[in-house]
């Protein structure tokens, strides 16, 4: 029986919109479908992303994702050589904003750890509304997005919105997120793998390398299904 391990940075700095359910669903469907599953959080001190499935990080308010950048930034060689390795990260929300150039801040400019080119800037205005997406690994994502950022030069978004465009990236187009190697991002919140169960999934089959599949009868696929309906209708 394999053992899958998920590494969690800063459960409690940046879990701004309960994200800490992304990784209690993955654990859920690893447990149900023979697997062990154990989640690892990390606050700060010594890090070490071995033995790891998957890194997962969180939403959090502008000056904690400043912090959580900053007490990554000893570690930013470790992240980028996981990153050229094909270590299967997933950032949600505003967390993306750690791994680009610099965050442009009403106080400043601040540095981030530069794994990514792409600049994020900080706005007077927060964007929010909900989220829909083209078809994206086997159907649409929904979620929600609630930011004040916006981010110049991402160049792989991972989704296309089709509800509210103008929530895209850069506050311009509908790209979403962006996706290199295996380094997913989205600003979409939710939590992501809670309202979609193929995006569930797909995380699954790549810790594991084995496909699951949910029957209509789980109660995630009868939510998404609603929601998805629901969501279609707006656009």
């Amino acid at each position: 029986m394999k053992n899958i391990r998920i590494l969690h940075l800063f459960p409690e700095l940046l879990s701004l919109y309960g994200e800490y359910g992304n990784l209690q669903v993955l654990i859920h469907f690893l447990r149900k479908n023979g697997f062990t599953a154990e989640c690892v959080p990390y606050e700060e001190g010594e890090l070490s992303l071995e033995g790891f499935g998957l890194i997962y990080i969180g939403s959090g308010t502008e000056a904690n994702i400043r912090e959580a950048a900053k007490r990554l930034m000893p570690y930013k060689d470790i992240i980028k050589a996981a990153v050229k390795d094909n270590k299967l990260f997933l950032a949600t929300g505003n967390s993306m904003a750690i791994f680009g150039e610099c965050i442009e801040a009403k106080s400043g400019e601040f540095p981030a750890l530069g794994i990514f080119p792409y600049k994020t800037k900080e706005s007077e205005k927060r964007f929010i509304g909900d989220a829909l997406t083209k078809d994206a690994f086997g159907s649409q994502a929904i979620g929600f997005i609630n930011t004040s950022y916006i981010y110049e030069g991402i160049s792989t978004p991972l989704f296309e919105l089709v509800l509210n465009r103008e929530l895209g990236n850069d506050k311009r187009s509908p790209s979403d997120g962006f996706c290199e190697k295996n380094f997913f991002a989205t600003q979409l919140t939710g939590p992501l793998t809670v309202k979609n169960p193929h995006l569930l999934c797909h995380f699954i089959k790549l810790m594991t390398n084995e496909n699951i599949e949910l029957s209509d009868s789980e109660n995630i696929v009868k939510a998404y299904s609603n929601s998805l309906a629901q969501l279609r209708k707006r656009v």
